[in-house]
């Protein structure tokens, strides 16, 4: 068996977090989710077993697990990488090897543990066709459902739809959720150039746990908070003007209503900021920015900027000398590739 690498994107998401969580859309009239891929990507390795047993080795956690088929399905130590092998893979076919790293930090609010997913399941499918012609490797959308189902069984908890399509597909992403059916349209990154504006990531340097926010607005709403209902409606409602202002290719309506959707977000849950994202928000906007937004329906470690093209360098000292570290990456690129050595 070849040696088969994964590689997939995360994504900074521009509007309509939440609103990809089942059934919260089908509550709304109009709704969108917006989001582009970032290269902080997270990369999957999958290789002949050098001995009879399976091998799990997460570089950037630096944890490891092997055993046999039964057992590294039902691993603690890296129980999400258990379930997708139980669920990819056959106990009858040979035991391999999976190395993982992730540049994304944890808690970052990009879908890193998504994109992971993806990437997992793209190697180890890929992997089982080399030694199985009979076994076709499934459609985006089934390894989208495996992946959203092992994960939301691992952190017991709903998760949205955005992460996975946006480490699957790559480019600029927007969702929307017609009854029955989420259907995903994929715009090539190169469309950024039309834009008049760049988009900086910058680490705040404090990780968060995102999906938390996002169950707490998930039970007030099932629980029959109206008010509540009427503030993700509102959100709705700009997250479905920035992807109409996408499609017609109008960038600076897009950012307009991206941070329309960002105020009505942080008037909803304020705890999405914190002292160290709110810092470097003053030094960003004082040298120049745009706005910014926290990555992360519910608030992560970094921060999305948008700027204008020529004043990026002074943003950027700004925002390094506010704590933050700016992070390099290629926006919009390729969603998960696949390559055999």
């Amino acid at each position: 068996m070849l040696k088969v690498t994964a590689v997939a994107p995360t994504r900074v998401d521009l509007a309509g977090g939440t609103i990809d969580l089942w059934p919260i859309h089908n509550l709304l009239d109009r709704k969108a989710t917006v989001n582009v891929a970032v290269s902080l990507n997270a990369t999957v390795e999958v290789s002949p077993s050098p001995d009879k047993l399976f091998h799990f080795h997460s570089e950037d956690q630096n944890l490891r697990d092997s055993g046999s088929f039964t057992e590294i399905s039902r691993s603690k130590t890296l129980s999400l990488f258990g379930l997708l092998m139980s669920a990819l893979w056959h106990e009858s076919l040979p035991p391999i090897s999976i190395k993982t790293s992730a540049k994304s930090p944890a808690g970052a609010g990009l879908g890193g543990s998504s994109c992971l997913a993806i990437a997992f399941c793209r190697a180890v499918a890929d992997a089982r066709h080399q030694l199985d012609k009979t076994y076709d490797v499934p459609s985006e959308d089934v390894l989208v459902r495996t992946a959203q189902d092992v994960e939301s069984r691992v952190i017991h908890a709903p998760t949205g739809v955005q992460d996975y399509w946006g480490g699957m597909r790559g480019g600029i992403n927007i969702l929307e959720y017609p009854f029955g059916q989420t259907v995903v349209k994929t715009l090539p990154g190169k469309l950024w150039d039309n834009a008049d504006f760049k988009l900086i990531c910058c680490y705040s340097g404090k990780s968060r746990a995102s999906a938390i926010n996002n169950w707490e607005i998930f039970k007030r709403i099932f629980d029959g908070d109206k008010v509540l209902l009427e503030k993700i409606a509102a959100i709705g409602n700009e997250a479905a003007d920035c992807a109409e202002a996408i499609r017609a290719n109008d960038w600076k309506e897009a950012i307009k209503a991206s941070q329309r959707e960002w105020t009505l977000r942080t008037a909803l849950w304020p705890a999405i900021e914190t002292a160290e994202t709110k810092k470097i928000d003053s030094a960003a906007r004082e040298a120049g920015a745009t706005f910014t937004r926290v990555c992360g329906a519910g608030g992560g470690g970094v921060m999305g900027v948008i700027c204008p093209r020529d004043k990026v360098e002074n943003i950027t000292a700004a925002m390094t000398a506010a704590g933050g570290l700016v992070m390099d990456v290629i926006v919009g690129g390729p969603g998960v590739t696949v390559s055999h050595s």
